[in-house]
């Protein structure tokens, strides 16, 4: 007969009762918004890197057109 029908306190905690409490990890606690968040994380990096690849070349300077006169060239003097 169990000790709870003959009057007597069981022993508190009983061994086979007691689970071993395991508080959450932060991950566990916040899954869903660490998904959200990382879901932003990618897609802003994918929309930087896009930004900096794709961006426009810039134009090359325009030629500049100089006029370059040439001079005469000194007679060379006989010998």
């Amino acid at each position: 007969m169990p000790r709870a029908f003959r009057g007597e306190r069981p022993e508190i905690p009983l061994p086979a009762d007691v689970h071993k409490y395991r508080p959450r990890t932060i991950v566990e606690e916040y899954r869903t918004l660490a998904i959200v968040f990382g879901i932003i994380a990618v897609l802003l990096t994918a929309y930087f890197i896009k930004w900096v690849v794709l961006a426009p070349k810039k134009p090359p300077p325009p030629v500049q057109s100089v006029y370059i006169e040439p001079l005469p060239q000194p007679a060379a003097p006989a010998k």
